[in-house]
């Protein structure tokens, strides 16, 4: 049953972070010509449908890279986007009231936030919603929210939670520990079928000694579950147990316990909250706060260019469309939940050589692959978290570009080009290896093309596939590929042993798609989820051991982090986002200058 939930939660991630990457990459500017190898599966996923002839004129072609040392940013932009920084604490005197409107792509399917699975529904939560924990946006450091403090026993497997006085239900009636264990409880219930049910699987039993008080209890040592109860947003046991409203109507006017109330919805079917002057955390400076969904990019920015939103949330490796645009608002980046990367099979004949894995790597100008498909609007990344994570090495850097290192490695490995034709070959086979991702996928394409044609440049024949999403999903599952351009989401919490754990037991469930093996990062993991209570030094020193270890082994080639950009009126203040907690989660600081 576990390794069922397991892989429905997979599939949901791949399928939130394709709609992200889909949206992120249309309007992208492609490469510049050439005329790569390009194979096409035609899809059968209702809304994926592509013909041969559109996937193809869909792809950026990109010509063999040439050496670029001194390039300049394209003319969209003088310089790459950073993180928008921390923004002072406004006088409250001063700052209180207005309204704001903010536009997005994408329709909630649900307010209930144990039950909603799309962007927009889990977007906007925090308004609505407490957790006992939060992430720092940047580091993804855990902090104290309805938990003013917890405590993890030496053995890591009792952790116990006191609650901040003083929080209520938008309808006055007062949170409390039991409610706590209600909402562990309900997310754990299989007839929920609640995205964070899996997550807290190790959870064996939740007590409530008094009403401040919640005592966790779990079946193994496990770090990883502190993460994974402190983000559980917490729902009103007085109105989901043993009443008349069910979770569906609970979702479309819902009753939480965070900054903003539920209004209502109005005719045109915009999501209206009020502030919620009781907050336990202090009330926001916001009179109101509205959302309004739209269809389409193009529609999204023309509404704001006609003042009929104060701020728009663009997806990932977007800017501003136009000049004007740019100039009339201020701009927030920051980078986006999710990450790109090439995926080598480590079955794959002739990828289970580290030493081929490594060339590949060194043959991608990585500079040239922000510019050229992102605008410069992305960051790179040296391995699987990003370089401000609370467990990162700041010292590791991403691959160089060397592709005469390259070409040394696969030489070593027993590739050269003995018949003088251009392309590498042994025993007189060519090194043929596809770059497949799934197309429609503008970002993943123009990822697949570039990269292709960095392989060629070092003598490998590297040809793009552009499969349909379903076969591209079977692929990975039946481990019948040799490389492919794909994304994970970025989690705060680093655990990543559903990633590379060789074997299956207790801190893994079996989602290692590239049969990557290495006994010291198994060890590292084991160390890294049962460290004696959770101490936070022991757990960073084992998981930058194992970012080392990535980064040395390649089982993926990490390749970047796209920027997401939110453009707001300049009077608006407060916003503070990253890639563990969105610009949605600091709504309540948000303000209008004086």
């Amino acid at each position: 049953m576990e390794s069922i939930k397991t892989f429905s939660l997979l599939l949901l991630f791949i399928g939130l972070l394709l709609l992200a990457s889909c949206q992120s990459a249309q309007g992208s500017t492609p490469p510049p010509g050439g005329e790569p190898s390009l194979t096409f599966t035609p899809s059968t996923e209702a809304g994926q449908e592509l013909s041969a002839k559109q996937a193809i004129e869909s792809t950026p072609v990109p010509a063999d890279p040439q050496p670029t040392p001194a390039r300049t940013r394209p003319a969209l932009m003088a310089a790459r986007p950073t993180p928008t920084p921390r923004p002072p604490t406004p006088d409250p005197g001063r700052a209180r009231g207005g309204e704001v409107v903010v536009g997005a792509l994408g329709h909630p399917d649900t307010l209930n936030p144990l039950l909603a699975e799309s962007d927009a529904g889990r977007a906007l939560v925090p308004l609505l919603f407490d957790s006992l924990l939060a992430f720092d946006p940047m580091s993804g450091q855990l902090t104290p929210r309805l938990a003013e403090e917890w405590r993890v026993s030496s053995d890591s497997r009792t952790i116990t939670f006191t609650l901040h006085s003083g929080a209520r239900w938008h309808d006055g009636q007062p949170l409390t520990a039991d409610d706590v264990v209600f909402s562990i409880q309900a997310a754990r219930d299989p007839a929920q079928d609640s995205l964070y049910g899996p997550t807290l699987n190790h959870v064996l039993a939740v007590d409530a000694p008094d009403n401040k008080t919640v005592i966790v209890r779990l079946d193994v040592a496990h770090c990883p579950s502190l993460a994974a109860l402190g983000e559980l947003p917490i729902v009103p046991q007085h109105l989901l147990e043993n009443s008349e409203v069910n979770p569906t109507a609970f979702g479309d006017a819902p009753v939480g316990s965070g900054p903003f109330a539920f209004e209502g919805w109005t005719p045109a079917g915009e999501l209206r909250l009020t502030r919620h002057d009781g907050y336990w955390g202090g009330a926001p400076f916001l009179d109101a706060w509205s959302y309004r969904a739209y269809d389409s990019l193009p529609e999204l920015q023309q509404a704001l260019e006609n003042g009929e939103i104060d701020a728009a949330m663009l997806p990932p490796g977007h800017l501003p469309a136009t000049a004007d645009l740019e100039a009339a608002y201020s701009a927030y980046y920051y980078p986006a939940p999710e990450y790109e990367f090439v995926a080598f099979n480590n079955d794959h004949p002739v990828l289970r050589d580290a030493r081929v894995r490594r060339a590949l790597s060194l043959a991608i100008d990585r500079e040239q692959l922000v510019q050229q498909v992102l605008h410069g609007n992305g960051e790179l990344m040296a391995a699987s978290l990003p370089a401000l994570h609370w467990t990162a090495d700041t010292a590791l850097q991403p691959p160089p570009y060397n592709p005469d290192e390259a070409r040394q490695l696969l030489a070593e490995a027993g590739w050269s080009d003995s018949d003088g034709d251009g392309w590498l070959d042994r025993d007189g086979e060519r090194l043929r290896m596809p770059v497949r991702t799934n197309g429609g996928n503008r970002l993943r394409e123009g990822l697949a093309s570039l990269v292709a044609s960095y392989y060629r440049a070092i003598g490998v024949d590297a040809s793009v596939e552009l499969v349909a999403w379903g076969a591209l999903v079977d692929d990975i599952f039946t481990h019948d590929f040799g490389m492919l351009v794909f994304g994970w989401p970025l989690r705060a919490e680093p655990d990543q042993s559903r990633w590379w754990l060789s074997t299956q037991d207790e801190i893994g469930s079996g989602d290692n798609f590239v049969s990557f093996s290495d006994r010291r990062v198994d060890r590292l993991l084991q160390e890294a989820a049962t460290a004696s209570a959770c101490e936070s030094g022991e757990r960073a020193e084992a998981y930058r051991q194992i970012q080392h270890a990535l980064a040395e082994e390649r089982p993926y080639d990490f390749l970047l982090i796209p920027y997401a950009t939110v453009l707001t009126r300049p009077e608006l203040r407060g916003l503070v986002a990253g890639p563990f907690a969105g610009p949605l989660t600091s709504a309540a600081k948000w303000h209008i200058a004086p």
